[in-house]
């Protein structure tokens, strides 16, 4: 991290530490919360866009727990100033500024949103920092750029590090789906390499040019099986309602991770199968009814293009633009639609003092 976000994590650390011994206000909603001013800061303003870090941690006598933090991925949240829309808390804000929120861990349990690691009678801590208050959204989504490649960097290298940690720490699972997946293999006549995590890669046609990389974007399209040969998705059978090809970016792991470990033995034109197993798919948990917990995959894969990131944005610019002609096109037509309508109403009405 920068130096400007180490200083916000360290303000946030004090912050979360001291402020169960801090006067708190409490909103007409029943939230307690406390403005931490900085000196000197710009009020914000209706039309301001926020640029806001935040941070939330649960603490009691044997848990010490992090919620969440865009500090870790260095991805700030950019939040319209809205005095119409905002809590009463946001609205004493000046640049600079921390607002710190305390929620009863009571209220969560009460609800049935607490982990079950929560205890009544704690705090959940919320901390947004106030970092700058940018006057547009235009200037918001300029700034935005320049933490995306970073924040895509971070997530990346954390997803990677999440994947060789499950692995180190659960060597019966891995086994057992390799062996299953080596048996699914044999009875179905297949032949494939394995990739370093241990998801296998069938190639029935190879494609050409060199194979995806991590920065990539691959065009695919896919139809998904569990191994008892029922379908659960699919890009290309009608019937499922998304018949578009999916777009995969290599950098942002968006996809479960047997996917972007398989899909870097592929290259533009591939054809064949990518079999997965269970924790670099959906894991334990599955997606019940149609993926049963611990389930390996199998997924009929083409590539039928790939894009650099450049190559990407500018289809993405490309499509935002027939977007926003569209949108136009739409108001033009309402619009048309509206002075037909009044002139009709006018055409009904009877003369001026006449009846």
């Amino acid at each position: 991290m920068n130096k400007s976000i180490c200083l916000v994590a360290a303000a946030f650390l004090l912050l979360a530490t001291g402020c169960q011994q801090q006067d708190f206000k409490k909103a007409p909603d029943g939230t307690e919360y406390k403005v931490i001013r900085n000196s000197g800061g710009a009020k914000a303003k209706d039309g301001d866009i926020m640029l806001v870090y935040a941070y939330a941690r649960y603490k009691d006598n044997k848990i010490d727990t992090l919620l969440f933090s865009s500090i870790q991925r260095s991805m700030p949240r950019f939040l319209p100033y809205d005095t119409m829309q905002l809590p009463t808390y946001f609205k004493e804000i000046h640049e600079g500024d921390s607002l710190v929120l305390r929620q009863s861990t009571d209220t969560f349990i009460k609800y049935g949103q607490a982990p079950p690691y929560m205890q009544k009678g704690n705090y959940v801590i919320q901390s947004f920092k106030i970092e700058k208050l940018l006057p547009s959204r235009e200037a918001a989504d300029s700034v935005a750029k320049t933490y995306q490649a970073k924040a895509k960097v971070i997530t990346r290298q954390m997803a990677i590090e999440k994947v060789e940690k499950d692995i180190a720490n659960n060597d019966s699972l891995v086994k057992a789906d390799d062996k299953a997946i080596q048996d699914y293999m044999a009875k179905n006549k297949l032949t494939g390499q394995k990739t370093k995590w241990g998801t296998y890669v069938v190639i029935d046609s190879a494609g050409t040019g060199p194979a995806i990389s991590d920065s990539d974007i691959a065009v695919v399209e896919y139809t998904g099986r569990t191994f008892d040969d029922s379908t659960f998705d699919s890009n290309t059978d009608p019937k499922f309602g998304h018949p578009q090809p999916l777009d995969v970016d290599m950098s942002a792991y968006r996809v479960i991770p047997g996917w972007i470990d398989g899909l870097k033995m592929m290259r533009k034109g591939t054809k064949g199968k990518i079999l997965i197993p269970s924790y670099l798919g959906y894991g334990a948990n599955g997606i019940p009814p149609k993926i049963a917990p611990n389930s390996n995959l199998v997924f009929d894969i083409k590539v039928t293009d790939v894009l650099n990131q450049q190559q990407y944005q500018e289809v993405l610019d490309k499509q935002q633009k027939q977007m926003e002609q569209q949108r136009q096109m739409m108001q033009q037509l309402q619009q048309m639609q509206r002075q037909q309508q009044q002139q009709k109403q006018n055409q009904q009405a009877p003369p001026q003092g006449k009846k």
